[in-house]
């Protein structure tokens, strides 16, 4: 007896998953969600091209970019002019006048430059004692400060050697800014 009721459910799940499609079953949702986007891509592309039909049917009008650079004593360093066309005209609503821009010619910061003032001094391979010790640095030595976070810890570059590591900063002469 038992034997046919398991035979039975077996029959039952089989025909079931015949009847429902198989190995093809799709679940309907998905499909209606492929749809959509299907013919949302489809509009998308539609709007695209009717709107570079209508751009090149239209006459374009161009604009012209300027800009120069100049120095603190008057002179012109450099200029440059690009043309443009105008294609969202809702957007721009008028060029009125043309505006001079003068920027002021900046210096670069000043390299900070300091000398090592102890007679032997270790250079850390990061901000603190426990980190490894990459280079031994004597009295006179010459680095360039590359980072000071303001922790009493300054990375820097040794200029004989361009070895780049880390040292307390009371070592050091003081800033040259």
């Amino acid at each position: 007896m038992g034997k046919i009721i398991i035979i039975t459910f077996a029959f039952m799940a089989f025909a079931f998953y015949e009847l429902s499609g198989g190995n093809e079953f799709v679940p309907i949702a998905d499909e209606k969600r492929a749809a959509l986007a299907i013919e949302k891509a489809e509009n998308e592309r539609l709007l695209a091209e009717a709107k570079a039909e209508r751009l090149k049917a239209e006459p374009q009008e161009q604009i012209v970019l300027a800009s120069a650079t100049v120095s603190t004593s008057g002179t012109v360093v450099q200029q440059a002019a690009v043309t443009a066309p105008l294609v969202e005209e809702d957007k721009v609503e008028a060029v009125t006048e043309v505006a001079a821009v003068v920027e002021p010619v900046v210096e670069e910061d000043p390299v900070d430059m300091r000398k090592v003032t102890a007679a032997r001094v270790n250079m850390h391979q990061g901000p603190g004692q426990n980190f490894s010790v990459v280079a031994k640095l004597n009295s006179g030595d010459e680095v360039q400060i590359l980072r000071d976070p303001g922790d009493g810890w300054v990375k820097l570059k040794v200029q004989e050697s361009d070895r780049v590591g880390w040292m307390a900063d009371f070592l050091l002469t003081a800033s040259n800014i």
